[in-house]
């Protein structure tokens, strides 16, 4: 045996019982976070709207809608002024607002070089507290160089929880400007179906946004 072998640490037994407790107990807290996480009960969801939006009440009216935007091809489309889905094409003016999954779309930049849509972010301005347009310009859609077709100021909806695998609203609120030039106030709800599965896309607006007397402050 050579002297480097004879010179080899040994760990203490008590010491090497409690590293392997350790790594044992983070294995499993790590697996028990993802076991939950892919097999914990699904947040709470909505069915899609069969029709027109909900009124749920407010002055000036809030409206309630959910989408079935659960395909990863095919867009959804929604129209403020009907309040529901339509079946339309990307280069038509009929609609406002298209969802595919977590990505949306307004009808104005480059989804629709003929249309003037686009959105502006509020923040945390509660929906029913908002009275007044957007001091800043819409943001019209654009292509990211890694996501693709995108509205910027859309983009940022949602948040995405890596422990849970799951996807929740930031609760911020937007203004879009409609295919027809009108704006409509918009927060989104919820990610998820009723029966747990993704894709239902649960959102509460304000169209016309404003009263055609409203004040300019907010």
């Amino acid at each position: 045996m050579s002297v480097l072998g004879r010179m080899r640490p040994r760990i203490p037994k008590p010491l090497a019982i409690g590293l392997g407790v350790f790594v044992a107990a983070a294995v499993l807290l790590v697996g028990g976070w993802t076991l939950w996480g892919l097999f914990g009960p699904p947040p709470d969801g909505f069915s899609p709207t069969g029709g027109r939006a909900i009124e749920i009440g407010g002055q000036p009216p809030v409206f309630q809608y959910t989408i079935d935007a659960r395909s990863r091809n095919d867009w959804a489309y929604f129209d403020f002024s009907s309040g529901t889905t339509i079946a339309t094409s990307q280069e038509s003016l009929d609609w406002d607002l298209a969802f595919r999954r977590t990505d949306l779309l307004t009808n104005g930049g480059e989804t629709n070089a003929a249309s003037d849509g686009g959105a502006f972010d509020f923040g945390d301005v509660p929906l029913g507290e908002l009275q007044a347009l957007p001091p800043e310009t819409y943001l019209a859609d654009t292509t990211h160089d890694e996501r693709g077709l995108e509205n910027p100021a859309l983009h940022g909806w949602y948040s995405y929880d890596w422990l849970k695998h799951v996807i929740s609203s930031k609760g911020r609120t937007y203004g879009v400007r409609t295919a027809t030039g009108e704006t409509a106030f918009v927060t989104f709800l919820s990610y998820y179906c009723d029966d747990g599965s993704s894709g239902c896309i649960t959102f509460q607006y304000r169209y016309p946004a404003l009263p055609a007397t409203s004040s300019s402050g907010y």
